[in-house]
């Protein structure tokens, strides 16, 4: 081969690799470029953080970028030294959207209101204990321990629990939201100040004809709470107890020596029956010493209003749906009880 095709293909041939690699690096390009729009977060999905006690600005910065609140660590750590709010960072468990602006996340964070927040929901007829079983079971940053401590009704100063020796009865059950600044104390002072909220406007006119004060009545309706399972027998319910304190006939209710016993998975015995105790209605009459669970307003208002009848007794006679039967003489009451399923 002569010199001058040599060259001749020599020219042909670098074009045409020049070419070559233009067109692959212009394809890396493009399936680099595609990757990393295909890999960009979108904007607005709630992002739950925690900027913990001592981080510094750099890795608060980093934090937020990792998290993709804010697209540039360094720029928001340069908007952040230009406003002079470097040592505002408050820190906190906080939740934010992904592609937020940098003044709104800076707000967030130097206002440092607490953005998580946990539902708490008491059912009506729970018991102290279950509610704190419940509390530090649900909400991870209160202890056992601490609750158990606070619920000594000597922590709390509140008008209605002058007659009261336990909060037994004033711990409201409701569906609450519990935020990072509760401590334990706080969580049953929201219940205490639920429970003046819920029963200030009721009418206790008719437990005051009666002699009975609103203790009293919060012991009726705990007891109403923990026999009535339909909801339009509480008032009849709320009858047979008044009907028989105004004769001074014992209650006779199982749950209230359930309550003393802590035995309610299982039915009372004879021997049960004997306990000596205030709270055995079988031994004694008139009310027991404390509430036996905490009641809702249902039950509070159905203690205040009981229904215009002269039942005496109420007995279990559809187990299924646990409805009641009700009867004015004990030889109307024993026939329930034969017909019992």
């Amino acid at each position: 081969m002569d010199i001058k095709n040599r060259n001749k293909k020599i020219f042909i041939f670098i074009p045409v690799v020049i070419f070559l690699f233009i067109l692959s690096v212009m394809a890396v390009s493009c399936n680099f470029f595609n990757t990393v729009e295909d890999s960009e977060p979108p904007s607005g999905v709630d992002v739950e953080f925690e900027i913990k006690e001592g981080m510094t600005l750099k890795e608060i910065a980093s934090l937020l970028e990792e998290k993709n609140i804010v697209d540039n660590a360094f720029l928001f750590r340069l908007f952040v030294e230009q406003r002079g709010e470097e040592k505002s960072l408050i820190p906190g468990i906080y939740v934010m959207k992904t592609g937020s602006e940098y003044e709104e996340v800076l707000n967030g964070i130097t206002a440092g209101t607490p953005v998580v927040t946990y539902k708490l929901t008491i059912p009506e007829g729970y018991m102290v204990e279950q509610i704190i079983d419940r509390v530090a079971g649900e909400i991870p940053f209160i202890e056992y321990e601490e609750l158990e401590r606070v619920k000594d009704i000597s922590n709390y100063n509140y008008d209605y629990l002058k007659e009261a020796t336990s909060l037994e009865g004033f711990l409201f059950p409701k569906t609450y939201e519990i935020t990072l600044d509760y401590s334990a104390k706080d969580v049953i002072e929201m219940m205490l100040a639920q429970y003046q909220v819920e029963t200030v406007s009721l009418d206790y006119t008719y437990a005051a004809e009666k002699g009975l004060s609103n203790y009293d009545v919060l012991k009726i309706a705990s007891m109403i709470e923990r026999e009535a399972y339909v909801p339009e027998e509480r008032a009849l319910i709320s009858a047979v107890i008044h009907n028989r304190l105004d004769i001074d006939m014992k209650l006779d209710i199982d749950a209230i020596l359930c309550y003393y016993l802590d035995k309610w998975d299982e039915g009372l015995t004879e021997e049960d029956k004997k306990v000596d105790s205030p709270y055995n209605t079988y031994m004694y009459s008139g009310l027991p010493p404390t509430p036996i669970c905490n009641p809702g307003v249902a039950s509070i208002e159905a203690a205040l209003n009981p229904a215009d009848v002269d039942y005496l007794y109420f007995v279990v006679t559809d187990s299924e749906k646990h409805i009641h039967s009700f009867a004015s003489t004990l030889q109307e009451h024993e026939k329930n009880r034969s017909n019992a399923k």
